[in-house]
């Protein structure tokens, strides 16, 4: 009976903390020390119709739209008032290698998510002895628009803020921003590009992540 008690005590526990930490990943699809693919529960959607998963999408649609995902910033350079606004600069969020991995897996976790599941992705590299950069975010689709969140692109900190002694680690909440970050996502060929869905990012992100939308089977 004590056991019986120990462990209802425990189940009751664990319920309560997985209700505190809302906006985490509840299933992997691939992880390594660091690269992650999951999927994250977003409570908020379940009570609606939810996204349009699952989705089987091919390796090559995946590809195509983190091909075309940048960065795009406003010149650090001071411009002068004769000389109009100074130009943007633009940085892709993914390298061939990134797309090559990413692609396939994310590919897999939109045929296992359930309509009220973002798939999310992580990614962390070190730049020093002290310091590494995060890139996290997610994706899920919307009738025929496949949507992008990018949370964090290259987000520098130092390697003990992802202790979960401190806090808890980025790759269990990819789709919470460690910092505001300038600019905006944007997807070349402009033309397939749609407004991001404002509303629904407010709900399932946590910060101001840049944000945007693709037709992708226009991509084929």
């Amino acid at each position: 009976m004590k056991a019986l008690a120990g462990l209802g005590l425990s189940m009751v526990w664990l319920l309560t903390a997985c209700a505190g930490t809302p906006h985490v990943v509840t299933q992997k699809v691939y992880t390594d020390p660091n690269r992650e693919v999951g999927l994250q529960t977003v409570s908020e959607r379940s009570r609606g119709k939810g996204f349009s998963h699952p989705a089987f999408l091919k390796n090559t649609d995946i590809a195509s739209v983190l091909k075309g995902l940048y960065v795009e910033r406003g010149s650090s350079t001071i411009s002068l008032p004769l000389m109009g606004g100074g130009e943007s600069e633009r940085y892709p969020v993914f390298n061939q290698n990134e797309i090559a991995f990413f692609a396939p897996l994310l590919a897999q976790g939109f045929g296992l998510a359930q309509p009220n599941e973002v798939v999310t992705f992580y990614e962390r590299g070190e730049i020093s002895k002290l310091h590494e950069v995060r890139t996290s975010g997610g994706l899920f689709m919307q009738g025929e628009v496949l949507y992008v969140i990018l949370s964090n692109h290259a987000a520098q900190t130092e390697i003990w803020q992802d202790v979960e002694e401190y806090h808890s680690p980025v790759r269990l909440q990819p789709l919470k921003q460690l910092e505001p970050q300038p600019g905006r996502l944007v997807f070349d060929p402009p033309q397939h590009m749609v407004p991001p869905q404002r509303e629904s990012f407010g709900s399932i992100a946590r910060g101001k992540p840049l944000q945007v939308g693709v037709r992708f089977k226009e991509l084929r």
